[in-house]
């Protein structure tokens, strides 16, 4: 759902390629990871804000030189030097991980990435590859999505593998007509299999010749 047709098309063309090669394709359905985006940006988000921790202008980082006392020197330091994705993420993490919060929101998310994991394992027990888009939509101009959860959005096809802690690998498979730029197909393998995945993206190029295209930027 909201998938570009334009998108859909090339990697369709990519999945033909792919069968024209001697695979064998079927089409699954991955219930688990709906949610993925959901679960992804609260573990994330509360990695984030356990490792930022550390940068408070003493052991780690730069340091501001507005400071007038400790306490300033840990606020400003954070607040001069953290850009507004890297604060909002170490909001929503700190608050994700807060007494009261922690069963609600991050306990939850782990159990959710255990059926997301599952599901996987259960589709690589038939298949040795996903393949799909891997984005819903062509690529954007640079500050064209302002809004943080839009942005957000644009990982909702390439979190479910970090999820899973699967390999995975996007290779051009066509050009947007009205950009310019690439189109991108996504193929996943089971864990363990890095090289089995970069096996098979350099099949498909040596098949194909998307990725020795250079973008014609339309401004």
């Amino acid at each position: 759902e909201g998938l570009d047709p334009e998108v859909e098309a090339a990697v369709r063309a990519a999945i033909d390629e792919l069968k024209s090669l001697g695979g064998e394709i079927k089409e699954i359905q991955l219930p688990r990871t709906d949610a993925a985006v959901a679960v992804y940006y609260v573990l994330a988000t509360a990695e984030a804000s356990s490792n930022l921790a550390r940068y408070d202008g003493v052991r780690y980082g730069a340091s501001s030189q507005a400071a007038t006392s400790l306490r300033e020197q840990y606020s400003k330091t954070r607040g001069e030097f953290f850009g507004d994705e890297v604060k909002r993420r170490n909001m929503i993490g700190t608050y994700a991980l807060s007494a009261g919060y922690y069963d609600a929101y991050y306990k939850k998310a782990m159990q959710a990435r255990t059926l997301v994991i599952e599901k996987f394992n259960q589709v690589f027990e038939q298949n040795d590859f996903l393949v799909g888009p891997t984005t819903l939509e062509p690529a954007f101009k640079i500050g064209a999505k302002a809004d943080p959860v839009a942005m957000y959005k644009t990982d909702l096809l390439t979190v479910p593998a970090n999820l899973a802690g699967l390999p995975a690998v996007s290779i051009p498979c066509g050009i947007d007509s009205a950009s310019g730029l690439p189109l991108g197909m996504q193929i996943i393998g089971k864990q363990g299999d890095d090289e089995r995945v970069l096996a098979l993206a350099h099949k498909i190029q040596q098949a194909s010749s998307w990725h020795t295209k250079v973008a014609e930027l339309k401004l």
